[in-house]
């Protein structure tokens, strides 16, 4: 889930397709802080869950959450094959960043200081 912290204290294993929220340091605060895709699916108005309430369709969430992610996965390059695919992680390879910024506010905004360079 978004803004869920995974910083652990020692080994977790998160079983495949589960949801997990919150805080987690250790595999104990997987049984609390986490819940199947298939049986988040199965909720119809509101369930509790730990700490964490759900409000709404499981199944409608789940379908959303899953294509915000492949959206993200894609986006990024995660299936670029060398040809096809490129995300922003190989789009912004060559880049060159001017570290002179153009004035922010006043009557010059939008134009770049006039600059000499003398080796």
């Amino acid at each position: 889930m978004p803004h869920s912290i995974i910083d652990i204290e020692e080994p977790v294993s998160i079983p495949p397709d589960t949801l997990v929220w919150g805080h987690i340091t250790r595999q104990k605060d997987i049984i609390n802080q986490s819940i199947s895709l298939k049986d988040f699916s199965s909720i119809r108005n509101e369930r509790m869950i730990g700490s964490m309430q759900f409000r709404g369709n499981g199944a409608e969430f789940v379908r959303a959450f899953q294509k915000r992610i492949e959206h993200i996965l894609e986006a990024n390059g995660a299936y670029f094959d060398g040809k096809k695919g490129k995300g922003h992680a190989q789009k912004a390879q060559n880049i060159a960043f001017n570290i002179i910024q153009p004035y922010p506010v006043g009557p010059m905004k939008g134009l770049y200081p006039t600059t000499d360079i003398n080796p």
